[in-house]
């Protein structure tokens, strides 16, 4: 890892998972911090952990999905520490369904957070680092399911595929301005994070906790897919430990599990093909 002290680093999904270890390997690295996410609790102990190690960092509690607060987070960030040299738009949810069964309400929020709070963070913060004038980065988490499909999560599928091609777009964007800012895109598979727990801190507002189909057997093995797969995932440490290597390498396509590598050449092989999509029956 490289040598950030003094550097600033911004991140949004910063309470737990592979947000909370980014904020303790740069707070470690000497970097001032950023922190922000819609779990209080969590962002709070993690401000305080990171003060008694002598990490300089401040917290914003806010919901990706308004952008007025990412707005205040950017500017924030920027009075407090005069730049911003690395931008990780990290936040994210998942959702389960059956496409024609799920309810809208999953769509509208998923998408709100997945996708409109990516360009969220984009809009506030990339504006500000092309005004740096210095090179910095945005790093902005899509999933391998923005790569590959799978047939759990249509909602959340659907969402990573979009931030994964507006990520592309940004970069060719800032290409053409002649900026300094660079993207890069982080893909990770399942990942042991608290990513299943997401729907603790969902707005009451934008779901009916009553939908019957939530209490359907399709939900039910569907839920249970995303519980039972989270704990055999890569430990957040190994895959903060890739990301960071891959960014420093200046790699715009941040694979964290190379065993699918294979699949996905294959999934881009079948396209051209035109195979039809298969489902895989474990």
């Amino acid at each position: 890892m490289q040598d950030y002290q003094g550097k600033v680093v911004a991140i949004t999904g910063a309470a737990n998972g592979i947000g909370k270890e980014l904020a303790l390997r740069f707070g470690a690295a000497g970097a001032r911090l950023a922190l922000a996410d819609i779990d209080a609790d969590h962002l709070g102990a993690l401000r305080k952990e990171l003060e008694e190690y002598g990490v300089e960092v401040f917290e914003s509690v806010f919901d990706v999905r308004h952008f007025a607060d990412m707005e205040a987070f950017a500017v924030r960030t920027v009075a407090t520490y005069g730049a911003v040299d690395l931008f990780f738009n990290n936040a994210g949810v998942i959702s389960v369904g059956t496409i024609w069964e799920q309810p809208m309400a999953d769509w509208d929020w998923l998408l709100d957070v997945n996708v409109k709070g990516v360009v969220h963070g984009i809009k506030a913060f990339v504006p500000k680092m092309i005004a740096q004038d210095t090179p910095c980065r945005i790093i902005d988490t899509a999933s391998i399911a923005g790569l590959l499909t799978v047939e759990n999560s249509p909602a959340y599928v659907a969402s990573k595929f979009a931030s994964l091609s507006l990520t592309e777009v940004l970069e060719l964007q800032l290409q053409n301005a002649g900026s300094k800012v660079t993207a890069h895109v982080v893909c990770p598979a399942i990942v042991q994070t608290d990513l299943d727990n997401c729907l603790r801190h969902r707005d009451p507002s934008t779901y009916d906790a009553n939908d019957p189909y939530y209490a359907t057997d399709d939900f039910r093995a569907k839920t249970a897919v995303v519980k039972g797969s989270i704990p055999l995932g890569l430990p957040v440490v190994d895959a903060v430990e890739a990301i960071i290597t891959e960014m420093e390498k200046g790699t715009f396509y941040i694979l964290t599990h190379p065993a699918y590598n294979p699949a996905i050449t294959g999934r881009v092989a079948g396209i051209v093909a035109g195979v039809r999509p298969k489902l895989v029956v474990r």
